[in-house]
């Protein structure tokens, strides 16, 4: 086969549908659900089109794909413009090929294209090192334990199935309890609407369920089950407190008992109150969690999106009227930015390296800009990245270590 027997173009048909849809039921399984996954965001994804659908082909075969998924994520209250890479497949008799490259660099051109500000995959370990992904937040946080650790709490919390009507107090519900974390998603009420349509959030199933007090709802819950592992998984929860937590333990111990499950798994954040008290009843995290891989596709660009944050942050510190220039060195280029009187002034990138006060990897330095990790911790793990004494407090202050969770944004 050589090179001029492939294609690389966008759906465009539908029988160019049932071969991708085909190809997602071979390369992960008949029953993995990715294949519904595709036809919910064909289907029923408010903004969508099959040009966010690339795929390959050979002799009129579709043999490799990946599509573009927008997603919308806040930066401490700034939106950013997320191009979510997923549902990457390539028939086993066509890797190592070089496909997934040439899909992957149209992925890339269409995100820049479309003025995407984060490039972000779940993806599997490793490979997407090539193409300038690193890991920088939390995924598949998981906090497991046996039911019979949960007790016989009472409760007068009424539990109901979610229903449409409930989507307006359940996105303030969910905004709220989003405010903890640095980085989280902005979902919308189309993606609402398209998940309870479909009772899917990204490829998994769901149940919702709403908990009221006295008929006004206070939380909700998004569960499904496991059968094959006789696990009930808890998917989503907003914050509660302790007495709101009780009920939705009790109900989902009792769920999971009559639905002849042993486990309950809960895929929430860490620094979730529920989790929190599922921890203190003897539950085990998943440590460390896998993380999200993600790519930053103009670093003059992002810190023109944050540069009110930057200069907040300034503002609340010992340098609030700094005064300077600071060359933030990629190695094979610098981002340089002007501080005036704690106000950023000008923000341009130079084809130059020589100012190493401030030297950073750039894939470990998408680590440092989402709070992942610590300017600390990346000098201690990177020898490429290195900040003089004199700026170390500085980065500190502008780029600090704080807890992010991504939910499901399609």
């Amino acid at each position: 086969m050589t090179e001029n027997d492939f294609t690389v173009q966008h759906l465009e048909t539908n029988e160019d549908i049932e071969q991708n849809l085909e190809l997602m039921r071979q390369v992960f399984g008949q029953n993995s659900g990715v294949d519904n996954l595709v036809k919910k965001l064909i289907n029923h994804h408010p903004t969508m089109t099959l040009r966010d659908f690339f795929i390959i082909k050979h002799q009129g075969k579709t043999v490799a794909s990946l599509n573009l998924i927008p997603v919308k994520w806040s930066i401490r209250g700034i939106p950013l413009k997320v191009a979510e890479m997923g549902c990457v497949a390539t028939l086993n008799q066509y890797r190592h090929q070089g496909l997934q490259r040439k899909l992957i660099n149209e992925f890339h051109k269409q995100a820049t294209e479309q003025e995407y500000d984060l490039c972000a995959i779940e993806g599997i370990p490793y490979f997407y090192r090539q193409f300038g992904y690193e890991y920088a937040l939390p995924l598949l946080e998981e906090t497991r334990i046996k039911l019979d650790q949960i007790p016989d709490y009472e409760t007068k919390l009424n539990i109901r199935p979610f229903a449409n009507e409930d989507i307006p107090k359940a996105m303030q519900l969910l905004a709220q309890s989003q405010k903890k974390f640095y980085i989280h998603i902005l979902r919308d009420e189309q993606i609402w609407e398209m998940q309870q349509k479909t009772y899917i959030a990204s490829a998994d199933k769901f149940e919702g369920y709403k908990i009221e007090k006295d008929g006004e709802m206070i939380a909700y819950i998004r569960i499904s089950d496991k059968p094959e592992s006789k696990e009930l998984i808890l998917r989503e929860a907003t914050d509660t407190d302790h007495n709101t937590s009780k009920a939705i333990l009790k109900f989902l111990k009792n769920t999971g008992k009559q639905r002849g499950h042993e486990t309950l798994t809960a895929q929430t954040s860490y620094h979730d109150p529920l989790t929190e008290q599922l921890v203190a009843l003897g539950a085990v995290k998943r440590v460390p969690p896998y993380a999200w891989q993600i790519k930053i596709l103009d670093h003059a660009k992002i810190f023109q999106k944050i540069k009110p944050l930057l200069e907040k942050r300034l503002a609340d510190s010992m340098y609030s009227h700094l005064t300077d220039k600071l060359n933030f060195n990629f190695r094979r280029y610098t981002i340089q930015i002007n501080f005036e009187d704690g106000l950023i002034t000008s923000i341009n990138r130079i084809n130059s390296n020589e100012d190493r006060t401030i030297g950073l990897n750039p894939l470990a330095f998408t680590q440092l800009f989402l709070g992942h990790r610590s300017r600390h911790e990346l000098e201690m793990t990177y020898p490429d990245f290195n900040i003089l004494p004199s700026h170390k407090n500085l980065i500190d202050v502008l780029f600090p270590k704080l807890p992010s969770n991504i939910h499901s944004a399609y």
